[in-house]
């Protein structure tokens, strides 16, 4: 089944040497390869605020998924994944376990704790096994750090 998505494209301009990211709309096969893109970057756009809002969270889970890159092959056109990927430091590590043990702190405070949770069985079964995701997400991280650090030293 074909389908589309919003996906980051990076784009190197030999002319000023310089380098721009836009999110576009992409169209895949039903194999999931990409035949084609808009021409022109996405702009977020809503006829209510609620539609913008849903508009820019797909924008921004266009950043869960590998950049593209525009390249010319047989004076065509097309997307390939942008291998220029940033190098992971310590500190991303460290980064990355406080952001989720933030993710975990605020999910008990804004839902842990909400009345509607403690009185209804079916969201405390939800809710417990995403709390359990983000712990479990932590702990992974705090593994891969540590093998990071054996690793360098």
């Amino acid at each position: 089944m074909s389908f589309w998505n919003h996906r980051v494209i990076h784009r190197y301009h030999e002319e000023t040497d310089s380098h721009t990211y836009h999110i576009h709309e992409v169209y895949h096969d039903d194999n999931g390869s990409v035949e084609g893109w808009t021409e022109s970057a996405m702009e977020p756009f809503g006829e209510t605020p609620s539609e913008l809002r849903e508009d820019i969270r797909h924008f921004i889970k266009a950043f869960q998924k590998p950049i593209l890159i525009a390249k010319i092959k047989d004076g065509k056109e097309i997307l390939v994944p942008d291998e220029e990927a940033p190098e992971i430091n310590q500190g991303h590590y460290a980064e990355f376990l406080d952001r989720a043990w933030v993710a975990i702190d605020y999910i008990y405070q804004f839902l842990g704790c909400h009345p509607l949770l403690r009185k209804e069985k079916r969201l405390q079964d939800i809710y417990f096994k995403a709390e359990r995701a983000l712990s479990d997400l932590y702990q992974e991280a705090g593994k891969l750090e540590y093998e990071s650090e054996q690793n360098s030293s």
